[in-house]
């Protein structure tokens, strides 16, 4: 790789923004395009700097994602001018970006001004199923009902906010469920909320109610999920009536937010059982109980070592909830193939109705230098369709599927995943694949693999950028 290319005007529209990172691009050339990681080192060993950065902020700027902080740009157009030749003026060149700089800031504060709040990210998980009870064991256990209360209602919040799909269990108001569904619908944003829950008379009366108090415009949001009712009206048979519930949600979720639950009780279980099924497990240990034992088994800094694991100690990791859980899905999708070096060479495989991600995706890695394969584009007019495609994918070392419904109803796009599955069992193949429109996988053995979320073109370059970035400095 030749360092990073600057965005095509599709990408980045002409305007302040795009200056800023023209003349940036400019200063990066000059200085013989370093390597990312070098340069945040550099920033960060340097005393004269007052702030820090990270290989992906020197990313996101030469990228043109939004005005970063004065702070963190001053020192690295200082050490790009101090790097470049002819060696530019340090001074001179900060003021220089100073003026653009302000000029951006000047510019994203007026668009500010003109629009409501948008607290919604477009997020790359499909959904969240939270867990949670209380302890005991906590130095006031009495507080402990408030606090995760407190919590689970933030929590929801913050999952509607990632835009993904809340999972749930009971609809009772002494449940940690029903704080996250009140903080989910309360949030003003999200989608659906799936509640799995037992037939049974009493929680169906429950949810009667639960109706009543959300009102009729939350209640259209849920989707209820039936199960089997307790066999006998006693504790032991409803309890495992409700194990059964939480064991369907946690099939159906792409990440469990885990807080507190006692130690001995069906929280443990879960938790166990989704950790053996290598399923993602988010677990807030600061009330102590199964989810701090959960968080206790894991070597976060060696399995995880750009993730702040300390958030998960901290009530305020509420917010940071679903931007934990990316990170975690993300190092799931760059570790699963196991392979080393940067690919060369991309396949991608999509349905015709989703060509615009495919074009977005097309040009985001032609432009940091990759070539990138589609099986039917430049066909060879001695060859068939089929084996043109499976000559393209046997070239590739990197294959990214753009599942969606349409994907689903492909027999040619089936050939192709077959295909790449096959050769990312042999070692040979990264396979990504990315969901468009949160749908199911339906092949068993790519349903088992990890997949991240991105409902726009404009989102799809951002998740594979960063896999890329993380890994690679592209």
């Amino acid at each position: 790789m030749s360092g990073l290319h600057l965005p095509g005007l599709g990408n980045l529209p002409a305007g302040a923004l795009r200056d800023l990172t023209e003349a940036l691009h400019e200063l990066y050339r000059d200085a013989g395009t370093p390597g990312l990681r070098k340069i945040a080192a550099a920033v960060n060993e340097d005393d004269r700097f007052r702030d820090t950065v990270s290989h992906q902020k020197v990313s996101a700027m030469l990228h043109g994602d939004g005005a970063p902080k004065w702070s963190k740009l001053e020192p690295v157009v200082l050490l790009l001018a101090q790097w470049s030749t002819p060696r530019r003026d340090p001074r001179e060149e900060a003021k220089r970006f100073k003026h653009l700089w302000d000029t951006v800031s000047a510019d994203e504060a007026g668009e500010a001004a003109d629009k409501p709040p948008d607290r919604r990210v477009s997020g790359r998980l499909r959904s969240a199923f939270i867990l949670g009870g209380v302890t005991g064991e906590t130095t006031f256990p009495d507080f402990e009902p408030a606090e995760l209360d407190h919590f689970c209602q933030r929590l929801g919040a913050t999952v509607a906010r990632a835009g993904a799909d809340l999972i749930i269990c009971s609809p009772f108001p002494d449940s940690a469920d029903f704080h996250a569904l009140r903080g989910y619908v309360e949030s003003g944003t999200g989608h659906t909320i799936h509640m799995h829950r037992p037939q049974h008379q009493t929680v169906d009366n429950q949810y009667a109610q639960l109706r009543e108090v959300i009102g009729p415009e939350a209640t259209a949001r849920i989707k209820n999920w039936y199960y089997p009712a307790p066999e006998k009206d006693d504790r032991e048979s409803m309890l495992q009536a409700w194990v059964l519930c939480q064991l369907m949600a946690m099939e159906h979720a792409d990440v469990i937010l885990a807080v507190g639950g006692k130690p001995g009780g069906t929280a443990a279980t879960i938790l166990h059982l989704a950790e053996a099924r290598a399923q993602l497990v988010v677990p807030f240990a600061f009330l102590g109980g199964a989810a701090g034992r959960a968080y206790a088994r894991r070597d976060w800094e060696a399995i995880y070592p750009r993730l702040d694991a300390r958030l998960l100690n901290k009530k305020s990791g509420a917010e940071d909830a679903m931007v934990i859980a990316e990170q975690m899905a993300m190092s799931r999708v760059r570790l699963w193939h196991g392979l080393q070096g940067r690919p060369r060479t991309a396949f991608i495989s999509r349905a015709r109705p989703d060509s615009a991600y495919a074009r977005a995706l097309d040009s985001y890695l032609s432009g940091v230098g990759m070539s990138v394969v589609f099986g039917e584009r430049d066909l060879p007019t001695d060859r068939t369709v089929e084996s043109a495609i499976d000559d393209a994918v046997l070239q590739s070392d990197l294959f990214i599927a753009l599942w969606s419904r349409s994907y689903a109803a492909s027999r040619y796009c089936y050939d192709e995943l077959h295909l790449a599955l096959h050769r990312h069992r042999a070692g040979a193949l990264r396979l990504w694949i990315i969901n468009l429109d949160g749908s199911d996988i339906v092949p068993l053995e790519a349903r088992k693999m990890p997949q991240l979320v991105a409902r726009t073109p404009e989102d799809i370059v951002s998740v594979v950028r960063d896999l890329l970035m993380d890994e690679f400095d592209v």
